[in-house]
């Protein structure tokens, strides 16, 4: 009993690299550029992919930790762009990942 406490109060060393490992997939997903009349990225598709592989705690803390490494200055986002300026843009994706846990969440308590 007592370790199951400790283990939902704190990420271990796998919760760790997993979730590094999927921020800097994002990081890569985020570069491909698909050019079409408005371009786009692989952002969402990396996104919706930390929420299915890693679930909603590891899932947020990757789409935390790229958004963080962004602000901090590392060019993590699309087009090699990084700072506070962005954002904005990436806002949407961390609401987007804890809805998409939510709804998760509950269909698997339905079915």
């Amino acid at each position: 009993m007592e370790k199951t406490v400790i283990r939902n109060a704190r990420l271990s060393v796998k919760d760790l690299a997993l979730t590094g490992m999927m921020t800097a997939l994002l990081a890569v997903c985020a570069w491909v550029t698909i050019p079409f009349t408005i371009p786009f990225t692989l952002q969402t598709f990396g996104v919706f992919m930390a929420l299915r592989l890693l679930g909603g705690r590891r899932g947020t803390a990757a789409i935390g930790l790229y958004i963080l490494l962004g602000i901090a200055g590392v060019p993590v986002f699309s087009g090699f762009g990084a700072g506070i300026g962005v954002l904005p843009y990436l806002i949407p994706d961390a609401v987007k990942l804890l809805l998409a846990d939510q709804i998760a969440t509950r269909v698997r308590k339905a079915l």
